[in-house]
């Protein structure tokens, strides 16, 4: 009975990573791959007017692509250690068809940056496994739709802006456990339910007012937020919710950094 449950998981496992490959290739053909065609070619896209935003995208996606991955193979009982190569080369393969595919757009182009970019995070998800202490370190996610977002989906400006690309919008972010790295009396005084947040995002890179593209300035924020994995609670479905949730950057107060200086924030989301 074991075996054969086993092999269950196991076969529930590859028709999840089939059913995921086709669901998430058939969302970019219909949002991405609608364009103009064109030889395949190769586009170093480096500091664009979005100030390389796209590519911690690129790194979040590989990161997520490779740690659900390595859930879903875990629980067809496979070992950590081969759930976590697998599910970052699961990853690595993914994300480099849609690269290839991305190559024959002329709007896009084959982008060695993104694929360094998707490794990376692949690689962070793989340290998690191999280097313990890297897991006090995870990728975590905000966004909040810009006014650039709402007047194109209002039809008020011209352009196909949407979430995906409404990088002024979006902060990738780099969360610490902090109460995991500290020792003694440091990490008693420490509220564990804290993590500290590094994060970037960009200024406005298309005009709300006319649809046009400009360069966006950088922006360094410096935050606390909460840790799900903290929350009380272990009941396996609100286990499995608090591990997702974890990827999650909460709304909270921040500290933003720019060329032109210092200034709090007193919500930014």
């Amino acid at each position: 009975a074991g075996g054969g449950a086993k092999r269950g998981a196991q076969v529930g496992a590859a028709a999840i990573f089939v059913g995921g490959n086709l669901g998430l290739y058939e969302y970019f053909r219909r949002a991405w791959w609608s364009g103009e065609r064109s030889d395949f070619y190769v586009n170093w896209d480096w500091d664009v007017p979005f100030r390389n935003q796209d590519k911690l995208g690129h790194l979040h996606g590989g990161y997520i692509l490779a740690e659900a991955g390595r859930e879903v193979l875990e629980a067809a009982c496979v070992s950590e250690k081969k759930a976590a190569v697998y599910g970052a080369l699961y990853a690595a393969a993914f994300q480099l068809q849609i690269e290839i595919w991305d190559g024959t757009q002329r709007l896009y182009g084959f982008s060695p940056p993104d694929l360094l970019f998707n490794s990376i995070g692949q690689g962070i998800s793989l340290a998690h496994t191999f280097v313990p202490v890297t897991k006090a370190v995870t990728p975590t996610f905000s966004y909040a739709g810009t006014a650039a977002l709402k007047a194109t989906n209002a039809g008020t400006i011209p352009g196909d802006l949407r979430p995906s690309v409404d990088y002024s919008g979006q902060t990738y972010w780099l969360s610490v456990d902090v109460d995991t790295l500290l020792r003694g009396r440091a990490r008693r005084l420490w509220p564990g339910l804290l993590r500290f947040s590094l994060g970037h995002t960009i200024t406005d890179w298309v005009d709300p007012a006319t649809g046009t593209q400009f360069r966006a300035r950088r922006r360094i924020m410096l935050s606390l937020d909460l840790d799900p994995l903290k929350l009380p609670g272990r009941a396996p479905w609100w286990m499995a919710t608090k591990k997702m949730l974890r990827h999650y950057r909460f709304p909270a107060p921040a500290i933003e950094i720019m060329s032109t200086g210092v200034r709090g924030v007193a919500w930014h989301r």
